[in-house]
């Protein structure tokens, strides 16, 4: 089978995967690409997630998606949670810079 048959499912049927996600905050977000990738290939069709602290973020995320909106409701869930980390980590980096000095003071 030619690769744009492969990327786009013509003439075969979707391949079932199950995934087991680790933790770690930075494996997580890695993660979230890996899923991307994986959850918009139209020849597989992922029946089971399992996840350990960031995993367990992540497979809980896709499982919303995929019940408010199909795989391209898990990626676009997928895609906001890791951007609202990624906000929420970089103000928390620099919450002292923004701090007056009369707040900083011990």
């Amino acid at each position: 089978m030619n690769d744009s048959k492969r990327r786009h499912g013509s003439g075969s049927q979707r391949h079932k995967i199950a995934l087991a996600l680790q933790g770690d905050g930075s494996d997580g977000a890695f993660t979230w690409g890996v899923l991307d990738r994986l959850l918009e290939d139209p020849t597989l069709e992922v029946i089971g997630l399992t996840g350990t602290s960031a995993g367990a973020m992540n497979t809980v995320v896709v499982a919303d998606g995929l019940l408010s909106g199909g795989p391209e409701g898990e990626r676009q869930r997928l895609r906001e949670f890791w951007e609202r980390q990624d906000a929420r980590i970089w103000n928390a980096a620099l919450a002292p810079v923004w701090r007056s000095p009369i707040e900083s003071a011990p």
